[in-house]
This record gives C-alpha cells, sequence and structure tokens, in this order.
C-alpha cells in the first residue's frame, strides 16, 4: 500500500466512524490505531516553517488588500475545491505580490522543496496490518463514496 493510500484510508474511516455496529466500529477504530502514527509522521513532514507561515499571512492580507470589498468585507469566490479572494486591481497586487515573493524567495524555494520530497514520500510504499472486516458487517447507511474509500479493510464473502 501507497503512503498516499494510508493518508487516503485514514481519512476515508474518520468519515465512516460514526456508523453504527459493533463489529464495524471495533475494525474502523483497530484500524485508525494502526493508521494514526503513519499519518501524524505524514503530517508533521507536510508542515510548512513558520518563516513560510510569515509569508503566506502577508500573501493573504495584500489580496485582501486590493481584493473586491463587499460592505467592507473582502469578496471570494469559489475555484474548484477552494475559495480565493475577487482582486479588484490585478496589476496593483500582481506588482506587490512578485516583491512579497522575491523576499521570500528562500522560503518559497525551501516550501517547494519540501512539497515535492513530500509527494515522492506519499509514493512509497509500506507494509500495513490492516484489521478486516466481512462486508456483511457494512453498516446499511453508509454511501458509495464513503465506501470506495475504505475498500482496503473490507474482507468480501464468497
Amino acid at each position: 500500500m501507497k503512503k498516499q493510500e494510508v493518508l487516503n484510508l485514514f481519512n476515508g474511516l474518520q468519515a465512516v466512524s460514526n456508523l453504527p455496529g459493533a463489529k464495524w466500529s471495533y475494525a474502523v477504530a483497530r484500524n485508525i490505531t494502526k493508521l494514526r502514527p503513519e499519518v501524524e509522521a505524514l503530517q508533521k513532514a507536510f508542515t510548512p516553517s513558520e518563516e513560510f507561515n510569515v509569508y503566506d499571512q502577508k500573501r493573504i492580507e495584500l489580496a485582501q488588500k486590493y481584493s473586491v470589498k463587499e460592505k467592507g468585507v473582502p469578496k471570494t469566490v469559489k475555484v474548484g475545491m477552494s475559495e480565493e479572494y475577487l482582486i479588484a486591481d490585478k496589476d496593483k497586487f500582481n506588482k506587490e505580490l512578485f516583491k512579497l515573493q522575491e523576499t521570500y524567495k528562500k522560503t518559497l524555494d525551501e516550501r517547494k522543496k519540501q512539497v515535492d520530497d513530500f509527494n515522492e514520500i506519499l509514493e512509497e510504499k509500506i507494509e500495513v496490518e490492516l484489521y478486516m472486516v466481512d462486508s456483511e458487517y457494512i453498516p446499511e447507511a453508509i454511501t458509495p463514496a464513503q465506501l470506495s474509500n475504505i475498500m482496503f479493510i473490507i474482507r468480501e464473502k464468497k
């Protein structure tokens, strides 16, 4: 199993941890417990430096400064799965952002390397002994999306 799959499985298990059934709950809890140390190590490896956090806060403040305001509140728009500020004066914003990026060039390069290294780590294989649960114990309330994220722990009866 790749480390990316470990992360996905951990998140999937947390999403179904409130579903009923003693055997189901036991299997979910056991697997969360087994995966937690690896997930915490991955989270630590991805945590940005304090210097990057300072840069990011300044970048957000800059975006807020140049954003369209509604009743004094910066307006955001949904882009994909995230929200971005709707920028009123893109030229001025981009000029100041470029200066900020130049000031924090070393920090941004370090963060890029950290993200690249992290993505390599996610491709590494890891041996995890999962606690399997028979398909007959899958709660009826589970959705197909939830189930697809945790198929690694399901044992199908033949």
